[in-house]
């Protein structure tokens, strides 16, 4: 049952469906089976201790039954947990071989679908679980929905069906995931980036403080540039959301549109143009954070192979990417958040390195509370969920403090703000970005020091 009041249920799972690692569970049940053992053993050695006993006058009350069901718990226990793995495991393997099928690998698909054979047919339990485990998810973010904005019930418009329904044509389409290596079709408009401030700063240590680097007001591309002990140098982009201005602006209503329909856009150029501008190239390792249509833009970057991307994280992203074994995924949504609700809850199965997660929850208020038609969506709203998950001791967590702790390690962070337009590019090459300290200044919403 849902608890809308507090807003401070924050729930993580290793991806759409995947509520933890499957072999985190089979360990989990291996050690289960040796507790239960053990306390076999132990009921046992009691039954022998009562009957000696006995035989020698001596009568005492063995508690060798109690040492026999806790046996039998724990078994049962084990059991559980084996077949909970096996219905995660089927959601990772029906998940991969849809990524399977798109890419053309007919082999990988056939493999797959060997595994999730020998699984059904080895867990008889697990079909069933998985039937379950996926109309709970699917419903859940139409049940959080329909809280949110039940105020249109007045209007004769049942909100939880019709997200339902949207969810169910977004996994048809497939457009609320981004398979690996995905390619936008068309050419982006010409675009214009300009530097809106500089500076320098120092590496992010916590998930809200990634939320408070995200650009507002002028800018659209915030790119750090460190520089590493050995003289290397790595980046990390952050990556604003929806503009709707019109006019010029390169993230607006139209840039959305396009790349959710895999349309190459404005938005996606002017971040490749930021990045190298200040000194990217293809194969550099380039962290990436976006909300809303830059968490989108993020995705698609991400996915894109261009760069070594050791961490993607999201805010309100309205696709979630394949990225890849050797990139952290991190996504962070609101139940009741309707931009995030076209990813049509992403992936059922986990993506990304080992670590990546999805963290979710319903944002507290309602429209009729006045909370505004997108309360959920809004970055402030984020960022008190960004506050939950870095209070969090989810385990999970340990992988994003660790890529924290390995930026944390550079000489000096340069800071490049820049704002984009549409427009033809500027026929002159832009001037080296200015690094030194003190020069260019960043609006407070970008500051170089945010964090």
């Amino acid at each position: 049952m849902r608890h809308r009041g507090s807003g401070d249920d924050l729930d993580i799972r290793s991806g759409g469906v995947v509520a933890v690692d499957t072999e985190s569970l089979r360990t989990a049940a291996q050690q289960l089976t040796g507790v239960a053992s053990a306390c076999g053993d132990v009921g046992a050695t009691l039954t022998r201790a009562s009957r000696a006993l006995d035989q020698a006058g001596v009568w005492i009350f063995p508690p060798s039954g109690h040492a026999s069901d806790a046996a039998d718990h724990a078994r049962r226990l084990a059991a559980d947990l084996r077949t909970m793995a096996d219905i995660y495991e089927l959601v990772e393997v029906t998940s991969q071989i849809s990524v399977a099928e798109a890419a053309g690998d007919e082999q990988r698909a056939l493999d797959l679908r060997a595994r999730a054979a020998a699984l059904m047919a080895g867990s008889p339990l697990a079909s069933a679980g998985l039937a379950i485990d996926v109309l709970r998810w699917r419903t859940e973010q139409a049940e959080a929905l329909t809280e949110q904005y039940g105020v249109f019930g007045l209007l004769g418009v049942n909100v939880g069906v019709l997200a339902l329904a949207a969810t169910g044509v977004i996994g048809a389409t497939g457009l609320g995931t981004v398979p690996r290596g995905a390619v936008l079709a068309g050419e982006a408009p010409p675009v214009q980036i300009t530097r809106t401030g500089g500076g320098r700063t120092t590496a992010p240590t916590s998930v809200a403080q990634i939320v408070d680097r995200i650009p507002q007001g002028d800018g659209r591309v915030r790119v750090e540039r460190y520089t590493m002990p050995d003289g290397s140098k790595r980046f990390v982009a952050y990556i604003a959301g929806t503009n709707p201005g019109g006019g010029d602006e390169a993230w607006d209503g139209d840039s959305n549109i396009a790349m959710y329909t895999r349309r190459d856009e404005a938005s996606f150029a002017a971040v490749q143009a930021a990045l190298a501008d200040a000194g990217a190239g293809p194969g550099d390792r380039v962290g990436l954070a976006g909300y809303s249509q830059g968490g989108m833009v993020a995705s698609f970057v991400a996915a894109s192979g261009d760069y070594d991307v050791p961490m993607v994280m999201t805010f309100g992203d309205p696709v979630q990417a394949d990225v890849g074994d050797q990139t952290l995924s991190v996504a962070i949504r609101h139940n009741d958040d309707p931009v995030s609700a076209l990813a049509g809850g992403g992936f059922p199965g986990g993506v990304g390195a080992e670590g990546s997660f999805v963290a979710s929850r319903d944002a507290p208020g309602t429209v009729a509370g006045g909370d505004g038609l997108l309360g959920p969506h809004d970055l402030d709203a984020y960022r008190d969920t960004a506050r939950l998950l870095d209070a969090s001791s989810d385990p999970r967590m340990d992988a994003v403090r660790a890529q924290f702790a390995d930026l944390a390690q550079a000489e000096s962070v340069d800071v490049i703000v820049y704002g984009a337009s549409r427009d033809e590019p500027p026929r002159a090459p832009i001037e080296p970005a200015p690094y030194a300290r003190g020069e260019s200044g960043v609006s407070a919403s970008s500051s170089a020091d945010a964090g």
